[in-house]
């Protein structure tokens, strides 16, 4: 919660501004991610998969933009086959893997968002004991 109103006044004051408070609060959240993980008994590695699949959708969708960029292309200049629609069918596979590593990141997103609402381990994991009870 922290974060988005962080994100949120600072993007009100100027968009450069937001972007870097969102970069300075990325590290330390992923840092809480990963331990709430631990916290649980899971890995880390679950946070890396999700952050993974996302870098997989950005760049599926970066050559898929400029597969339809070149295919639009041999269209402009009349080499375009008229009886294939997506030309040499690369067009078809960028975007079946764009869809196939969508629903792999929401996967993703909600196996995190579960495991992130689970009960602690009340004993020792493998990553080490509980954090000890605060005293106020």
């Amino acid at each position: 919660l922290f974060t988005v109103l962080a994100q949120t006044v600072a993007s009100s004051i100027s968009d450069d501004f937001g972007n870097l408070v969102g970069l300075a609060v990325f590290l330390p959240g992923l840092a809480v991610h990963v331990r709430r993980m631990h916290d649980t008994g899971r890995s880390g590695w679950w946070v890396g998969a999700f952050y993974g699949s996302i870098v997989v959708v950005i760049v599926s969708v970066v050559v898929l933009i400029v597969d339809a960029a070149l295919d639009f292309d041999d269209f402009a200049n009349g080499t375009f086959a008229s009886d294939d629609f997506f030309g040499d069918n690369v067009s078809a596979g960028s975007v079946a893997f764009v869809g196939i590593a969508t629903l792999a990141a929401l996967a993703l997103l909600v196996i995190n968002f579960v495991f992130l609402c689970q009960r602690s381990k009340t004993n020792e994991n493998r990553f080490g004991p509980p954090p000890p009870p605060k005293v106020l």
